[in-house]
């Protein structure tokens, strides 16, 4: 697959992860990473045990995220570490390929959890939270240019997971279990070409703004109709009516 060529060159690891953050301040309160040795054709070669923390913020969690997550201020002050550690652990895990690794998210939220996260706590180190940055790749933002729900929108990881034909494994919003159901998505689109491919013809013959004689015939192509000149140009003739 090219684009993912593109993506991760000379890339060895990459390591999956999901960041829970507080409701207004969006300090990160959770992280969940997986480390995934992949070969030179993007593949999986080893799914590492993964990693999870607590991570104590200087703000409120938020109701709405406590509703979400089962995550409260009293178990974050119990049982969660600081930003700093929580860095250092990561760091920790991904060992020699912490600068060298690709950091899997779905979406660019876990981005601006890491950067408001380091806002908050000054004795962390920036140039961690650079590495994760400048080694980012959104899975989400690349799976969409193929992969969309009937109106072109992109999908939630549960229902990405769902047109491969995968279950969602364990609970959402539990940042381990988020972050290894987003290895499984890795590991279907790669496996399921036909897919792939299928859901891609159906996201081009939904492309916006397209002349109207390209989408009607994107479309019948889609459907497994023959499309002829002469129907091309009738295409062409109705819309300049």
């Amino acid at each position: 697959m090219k684009q993912l060529d593109k993506q991760l060159n000379n890339v060895k690891t990459l390591c999956f992860l999901d960041l829970e953050g507080t409701q207004f301040s969006h300090e990160m309160i959770a992280i969940g990473a997986v480390k995934v040795s992949i070969r030179k054709d993007r593949t999986i070669k080893k799914i590492h045990r993964g990693i999870y923390t607590l991570v104590k913020s200087k703000n409120r969690v938020g109701k709405v995220v406590t509703d979400l997550t089962g995550i409260n201020d009293a178990q974050l002050k119990k049982d969660g570490v600081p930003f700093r550690v929580a860095l250092e652990q990561l760091k920790k895990y991904m060992g020699r390929e912490f600068t060298k690794s690709k950091y899997v998210t779905f979406g660019s939220h876990d981005l601006r959890i890491i950067s408001q996260s380091l806002a908050y706590n000054l004795d962390a180190k920036k140039e961690d939270v650079q590495v994760l940055i400048k080694h980012h790749f959104d899975l989400a933002d690349f799976i969409s240019t193929f992969v969309k729900d009937e109106n072109n929108n992109t999908l939630s990881l549960a229902n990405c997971l769902k047109v491969f034909g995968v279950e969602f494994k364990g609970t959402q919003h539990y940042a381990l279990a988020d972050a290894l159901n987003l290895v499984y998505l890795y590991d279907a689109m790669l496996k399921n070409h036909d897919v792939m491919k299928t859901e891609y013809m159906k996201v081009l013959a939904k492309a916006r703004h397209l002349p109207e004689p390209i989408q009607r015939i994107l479309t019948d192509l889609v459907n497994k109709k023959t499309v002829t000149y002469n129907e091309f140009e009738h295409y062409v003739e109705e819309s300049l009516k």
